[in-house]
């Protein structure tokens, strides 16, 4: 009896949805970081416009998660790897509750900034520990459902947040830095509903090879991520620009339709969980919709086709970010998956913050807005002919590039 209790003891616990919502709302922090605040900034501005560098501090408000982020993800992926990714995601989610509630009763806008970038830091460790433990507790299919409906899920509630944002922003700029106290939700449902995975020495989830394979296959994934991530964020940055160039000056009709097109984001994520094939081919799919979609923005006139466009782009981009995210998990040991989340994550969120000044050069290089995006679709058009040359030239695998990714 006594071996059959050790014997039950010892067998690895099962991972089901409970579990998988638990972490994907927790990555919902990192988009309430950023969207949260987008409708009061200019009331913030205006409170504070005494303030010497008050928009540098408006802009630092605004960016300093995103900065940290792209910082700490790495350094907080090895710290999770030596001392567990449950305890570091539990720690971090109580940071945020109390940091990212602190400008409510924070005095100077110096002093708001400072919080918000120790909100990215404790969004850095929240995001890659979270996309760690979905990797670890689910394998093949399952571990691709989850990691799409991380990043599937994160427009609808971007959108949600803009507008809670904006309805509390209504009595006071200060009201709606309460709604990060939904980081003080997440913490019993972090604590009592994880566990640390066991690391075991082969899960047969790579194909065999040496470290230092791995790891040069992995800074290629992450260097795609960068520029894939520039890209990404053209529609969400530039939209407002493009359409008053084009016409529409209202900014209530610029949110609408650019909302209206950015729901193809989660419908690209739901096409990568219903195509079942392998990396290369998604990833040239994502690439040639990116390419589409920037085509018609920066070539045809009128606002009409550029609305088109962003949602080809962004059917696009919701199907090419779960792709890059399950390749990259997919390829690392489990000893040291965190350590590579983090690195993934770094490589993203610098793309998020290099993506305007990426936009801006390119804009002042060709002239105009819709010339830099014009570059940016034959990149991507050449990223997606890339993909389809690799594709072949690789061997037919034998089974899904989510259970086991082959050599590409």
């Amino acid at each position: 009896m006594r071996t059959q209790t050790a014997a039950a003891s010892s067998a690895p616990r099962c991972a089901t949805a409970l579990q998988g919502w638990v972490l994907v709302s927790s990555g919902w922090l990192a988009v309430m970081a950023s969207a949260m605040l987008s409708p009061v900034l200019p009331s913030m501005s205006a409170y504070y416009h005494a303030v010497p560098h008050v928009d540098l501090l408006i802009a630092l408000t605004a960016s300093a998660p995103a900065l940290s982020v792209a910082v700490l993800a790495w350094p907080f992926g090895i710290l999770g790897d030596r001392i567990g990714h449950k305890r570091l995601l539990c720690w971090a989610t109580v940071v945020y509750g109390l940091v990212g509630t602190a400008p409510v009763w924070l005095p100077s806008l110096p002093q708001i900034a400072a919080s918000r970038a120790l909100v990215g830091v404790a969004e850095a460790a929240i995001m890659t520990c979270s996309t760690t433990l979905i990797g670890e507790y689910f394998l093949a299919e399952r571990r691709g459902h989850y990691l799409a409906l991380q990043t599937g899920t994160a427009p609808i509630v971007a959108m949600t947040v803009m507008a809670l944002g904006g309805a509390l922003g209504e009595s006071s700029w200060r009201t709606p830095f309460f709604a990060y106290g939904f980081g003080f939700a997440l913490i019993p449902l972090t604590g009592w509903l994880l566990w640390e995975p066991r690391m075991p020495p082969d899960r047969g989830e790579h194909a065999p090879g040496s470290a230092k394979f791995v790891w040069g296959r992995l800074l290629w994934i992450c260097a795609i991520t960068l520029f894939t991530m520039t890209a990404f964020l053209i529609t969400v940055l530039q939209m407002g620009f493009v359409l008053t160039e084009r016409g529409l000056y209202s900014p209530r009709l610029i949110g609408l339709w650019s909302g209206l097109a950015a729901l193809a984001n989660p419908l690209g994520a739901l096409l990568f969980g219903v195509l079942r094939a392998r990396t290369l081919p998604k990833l040239a799919a994502s690439f040639v919709l990116l390419s589409m979609g920037f085509f018609l923005i920066a070539l045809l006139p009128g606002w009409p086709s550029a609305i088109l466009g962003a949602a080809i782009a962004n059917l696009g981009a919701g199907m090419i970010l779960p792709t890059l995210i399950t390749w990259a998990i997919s390829t690392l040991p489990p000893a040291q998956r965190g350590t590579g989340t983090g690195l993934w994550m770094t490589a993203s969120f610098l793309g998020q913050f290099l993506s305007p000044l990426a936009v801006l050069g390119l804009r002042q290089v060709t002239g105009s807005l819709s010339g830099a995006i014009l570059v940016y679709a034959v990149a991507c058009g050449l990223c997606g002919l890339s993909a389809v040359v690799c594709l072949r030239g690789s061997p037919p695998p034998a089974t899904l590039i989510t259970a086991a990714p082959p050599v590409t």
